[in-house]
């Protein structure tokens, strides 16, 4: 983004600093991690910085923690870059980062307590509530009244809540939707849940889900197979969730990020952070709609790439 692009002279800078940093993601497994890795992977070759280290914890607050302190104690480590799984249980570990002398550049969400500048040089984030409320509005398009079924991740995950918020905003104050939840911890099983929802649900009028893949498309499965024909909105862009959109199964549209805008701008943060510079706490990216009718041309506008056959022989 503007507020941290780079200068001619300032990538010349960071080049000659030949800066170490690395990444601590919260997981490992969806189109969101690749691309954010591949864009500070792109980013910082471009500028000459050097990734020591990659990590994923599993959604494990305390295996987050204990990879942020063995990072701590690296003296060849200058940044990191990370989203905390857990933004209470993780706060001690990121203060040795901080106080390790390395700078923190944050994606999504901050621990607890954490003040700009003095503990973290920024934080980039998708703009999650809009992610939500976008998939909220779809719903009052698509449903004019009834229950909806909405699946929560019952862990305490700020971007996810921030999603769910939004959905939540958008339906609560109308007297036409009852919102029944069923809650969630495990992302990638919760066929089982999605199918006792609908079961005890069989007047559903519709479902919301956090992200697609997982949690969204085996409610999708659980639809199809007790064949019911209810529409569902979600909350990201990627191959899966492309794929059910082209086929027109029931997914109707989804709030998407743009992770890899998003890798992009963090490293030109950590960038001005290391060269000693002042940068801002917060820079948001816009989170777009996504449905059938622009997925072709904002798969390769945030994806990066062309959609694949999966996507495009439905449209053909």
């Amino acid at each position: 983004m503007d507020s941290v692009s780079l200068t001619d002279e300032q990538v010349s800078k960071v080049e000659e600093g030949e800066f170490n940093v690395e990444i601590v993601f919260h997981y490992k497994g969806d189109t969101w991690v690749r691309l954010q890795r591949e864009a500070i992977k792109n980013r910082t070759e471009e500028l000459g910085m050097n990734i020591t280290g990659i990590h994923y914890p599993d959604f494990d607050p305390e295996k987050q923690s204990n990879i942020l302190q063995t990072v701590a104690q690296k003296d060849d480590v200058d940044g990191v870059f990370s989203i905390p799984v857990d933004t209470a249980a993780t706060v001690d570990a990121y203060r040795e980062v901080a106080e390790a002398g390395k700078q923190l550049v944050f994606m999504d969400n901050v621990p607890e307590g954490f003040e700009h500048p003095g503990d973290y040089a920024g934080l980039v984030a998708a703009d999650n509530r809009a992610m939500g409320t976008i998939g909220g509005r779809m719903m009052e398009t698509l449903v004019d009244s009834g229950k909806i079924i909405v699946l929560e991740f019952d862990v305490p995950f700020y971007v996810v809540d921030e999603r769910e918020t939004g959905f939540k905003s958008v339906l609560k104050g109308n007297d036409d939707y009852q919102l029944e939840t069923f809650g969630f911890t495990e992302p990638g099983n919760t066929l089982q849940l999605a199918q006792d929802a609908l079961t005890a649900n069989p007047d559903a009028a519709g479902l919301w889900a956090p992200w697609v893949d997982p949690p969204g498309a085996q409610a999708i499965q659980a639809i199809r197979e007790q064949g019911m024909d209810i529409p569902v909105t979600s909350c990201d862009l990627g191959e899966r969730s492309a794929v059910l959109m082209a086929e027109q199964s029931p997914l109707q549209g989804v709030g998407s990020q743009q992770p890899y805008q998003q890798g992009l701008t963090e490293v030109d943060m950590m960038a001005h952070a290391l060269l000693g510079n002042e940068t801002p706490p917060y820079i948001g990216v816009p989170s777009p709609a996504i449905s059938r009718e622009n997925l072709l041309d904002m798969y390769e506008k945030i994806l990066q790439k062309q959609p694949p056959e999966t996507v495009t022989e439905h449209f053909e």
